[in-house]
């Protein structure tokens, strides 16, 4: 509300009827017709935006939030008879701030989700994030760009703020090691990251404790084995928000570790 009240004072919202009417939509609440000229109108409008807001469930006002950012705003502007048409506020500049104050809140209230690109998105915990952002850098060459796919569409599964797809955001995770390790590893000649993993184990090209291969081989397995996740498997747990996230910082830094295992041969490697 206090966001509200600021972007309502400064025009960045046409007026409380504006608002209260975008709360009322999202809330199934009763239509109500406002008049931006009436000071009692604008002022039920502003109580019934209150109450409205108060009533939404999180995921309502998640959506709220894309809204305020994505359609509400409008440009300020005036027309005179020298130089026409002049922008005073523009509408993406509106929508800037407004990305930024919802982040600001998001982070102050230590919520698992962000405001990126005009979408709530879920964040995870702080390492999880640190591992994923890692990742990212190193995913950043072109010759990774399936890998990246991969690990994009499984953020985008997690990170889903109203229907999160844990068992696709472990597969598409899993997938993006696979692609990696096939990039960077020519030589395997491996299919599936399973063959990798046995090629890493046996290779004479590189030294892969047998521990570490056993992790390449846990994330292989849950993605093949687990509920839903892959293969139809049924018996090999269930892909819940805590294994996801656990299986997204684990597949973040398996990639890293190829990265950098890759960059330590004396072969002609992407990087």
């Amino acid at each position: 509300m206090h966001l509200l009240f600021d972007l309502v004072e400064r025009r960045y919202l046409p007026d409380w009827g504006v608002v209260a009417r975008e709360l009322n939509r999202i809330g199934r609440l009763p239509v109500v017709a406002y008049e931006p000229s009436s000071v009692s109108s604008m002022r039920d409008a502003r109580a019934h935006a209150e109450v409205a807001l108060e009533g939404l469930g999180w995921e309502k006002v998640y959506d709220f939030c894309e809204r305020l950012y994505g359609h509400l705003p409008q440009e300020i502007g005036y027309e005179d008879n020298f130089s026409g048409y002049t922008v005073e506020v523009a509408r993406g500049e509106m929508q800037t701030y407004i990305a930024t104050e919802l982040q600001r809140l998001f982070l102050e209230e230590d919520l698992a989700y962000e405001f990126t690109e005009g979408a709530v998105r879920r964040r995870g915990r702080k390492h999880t994030v640190e591992l994923v952002a890692k990742s990212q850098v190193v995913l950043g060459d072109s010759r990774l760009l399936s890998a990246r796919k991969h690990f994009d569409k499984s953020l985008q599964f997690f990170r889903n703020p109203t229907h999160p797809d844990y068992e696709n955001a472990v597969k598409e995770a899993v997938c993006a090691v696979e692609a990696a390790g096939k990039t960077l590893f020519p030589i395997a000649k491996a299919s599936t990251l399973g063959d990798l993993v046995k090629w890493l184990g046996s290779t004479t090209e590189v030294a892969v404790p047998k521990a570490i291969c056993l992790t390449l081989t846990g994330v292989y397995a849950f993605r093949s084995g687990g509920d839903g996740v892959g293969h139809g498997g049924a018996n090999g747990g269930k892909a819940t928000l805590e294994v996801t996230e656990y299986l997204l910082a684990v597949c973040a830094s398996q990639i890293i570790y190829l990265v950098d295992l890759a960059n330590s041969l004396e072969v002609d490697i992407p990087f």
